[in-house]
């Protein structure tokens, strides 16, 4: 009798078991072959104060965080996102860093040629880049550099934009691990506050780089390194206590993916293209980001609502 009336409650158990054991196989399942490779394109409008009418429509695209050579890392997203970015004519390219998985040059990393016929395009290195030694790391600079892209570490260029001689100023720090990030060596020369034509932005890997920029300096910054977590289980754009998988892989920070406003220095931080650690994506789709720069307000406060500066089109 006992065992009778305990064959439905163990029948139940088991099903909700087994209902439990396949969602969990049907989200890994997920995460390792469907959205690594779901690419994501996000286009924003940003808001420069006093931007001149000849830089107004100025697009620029950003990529970051190919990893190739690291398992689960697809060539073909890589060159669909290479693709999706080419397709947005931008004026400027910005590629900030984690090329090659764990130093390693792999010659699939040659993809970036198409972009450097099309706009001038900037890179900065990532902690992976410099994961081997000084020589690794300046084979990996050379085989960039070959394919048209340039390599700014530490340093700051003004690139010529449009027929009506507007300018774009890009500051680009290196890795900061180990101490490589130098914003000051970067911004040497520049005037303490920023011209009225010539907005400035900045460029580097991870995107506590912002926290060392003077208040109200930049129009923008652009960074990746998170992944965007990588693999999560919080929907949200802050961080929250459910970042665990993110903070234990070594990608923590305090700006784990999408739009901030720091000491009136608007961010965006790019989720990327590859994987890294694990072949998984969770919540964190790759992504593939375009911004057009346009006429629009001035920071009032050090933190102030992103939604200020930068509009996303695809939200």
């Amino acid at each position: 009798m006992r065992g009778g009336r305990g064959g439905p409650e163990r029948r139940s158990v088991l099903i909700a078991a087994g209902a439990v054991v396949a969602v969990g196989l049907a989200a890994v399942g997920y995460a390792y072959a469907i959205e690594p490779h779901r690419l994501q394109q996000r286009r924003y409008r940003v808001g420069v104060a006093e931007l001149p009418p000849a830089l107004s429509g100025v697009r620029i695209a950003h990529l970051t965080d190919f990893h190739v050579g690291m398992a689960g890392t697809r060539r073909s997203t890589l060159r669909r996102a290479v693709d999706v970015a080419a397709s947005w004519e931008p004026v400027i390219v910005a590629l900030t860093g984690d090329f090659v998985h764990e130093g390693r040059w792999e010659p699939e990393a040659e993809l970036f040629a198409g972009l450097t016929r099309i706009a001038p395009t900037f890179a900065v290195l990532g902690n992976h880049d410099h994961k081997q030694n000084p020589a690794a790391t300046d084979r990996i600079v050379s085989a960039l550099r070959n394919q048209g892209v340039m390599v700014l570490r530490n340093e700051h260029r003004v690139v010529p934009v449009g027929k009506e001689g507007g300018k774009v100023v890009l500051v680009a720090v290196d890795d900061p691990s180990q101490g490589r990030d130098d914003l000051a060596a970067a911004m040497a020369g520049l005037p303490a506050l920023p011209e009225r034509d010539r907005p400035t932005i900045l460029l580097g890997h991870a995107p506590e780089i912002v926290d060392q920029a003077p208040p109200h300096r930049f129009a923008l910054t652009l960074a990746g390194h998170t992944h965007g977590g990588q693999l999560r289980f919080s929907p949200f754009t802050f961080r929250t206590p459910l970042e665990l998988p993110m903070i234990a892989g070594g990608l923590d920070s305090p700006y784990p993916r999408g739009a901030h406003v720091v000491n009136g220095n608007p961010l965006v931080v790019n989720s990327g293209l590859g994987v890294s650690g694990i072949p998984f994506r969770f919540l964190a789709p790759p992504q593939v980001a375009c911004f057009t720069l346009e006429r629009g307000p001035k920071a009032a406060k050090p933190r102030d609502d992103p939604e200020r500066f930068l509009t996303d089109v695809d939200s």
